[in-house]
């Protein structure tokens, strides 16, 4: 079956799992899990071209995935950004009012972050949040 059939519908790289990932021309298991940890611990990806900070992606692999990639949720996140940074109540310090969530993996791993929209759909219903 050509690649081209299988991604009708571009991949959002801000929300995919690993095994979303792996079914990328050119990804394996151990780079989608890099680019989902990168993700993690970094927040969304604000542009495809911040793949290039993932191990294991150079420009050239990383021209051949753009075709099957958007940042749909990116976008979303840029919007609702300039849309808080109107609002004037917010704190001048966002990073001490933002919480910290936790989930468990199936092989028992514990994953942190501040951004729960970047957690595997299957594990969103386990976060919780990180008590300081």
């Amino acid at each position: 079956m050509s690649i081209s059939l299988v991604f009708a519908k571009k991949l959002d790289i801000n929300q995919a799992t690993v095994e979303d990932l792996e079914k990328l021309p050119g990804i394996g298991k151990k780079t989608a899990q890099a680019i989902v940890d990168y993700r993690e611990k970094n927040g969304p990806f604000k542009s495809l071209e911040d793949l290039e900070k993932v191990k294991g992606i150079g420009l050239k692999k990383l021209q051949s995935l753009k075709p099957y990639l958007t940042l749909e949720e990116g976008e979303k996140a840029k919007q609702e950004k300039k849309s808080s940074s109107k609002n004037k109540n917010l704190s001048s310090n966002p990073e001490v009012n933002t919480p910290i969530y936790y989930y468990v993996d199936e092989k028992g791993k514990v994953h942190y972050t501040q951004f729960p929209q970047t957690v595997p759909s299957k594990y969103r219903n386990t976060l919780r949040p990180l008590n300081p």
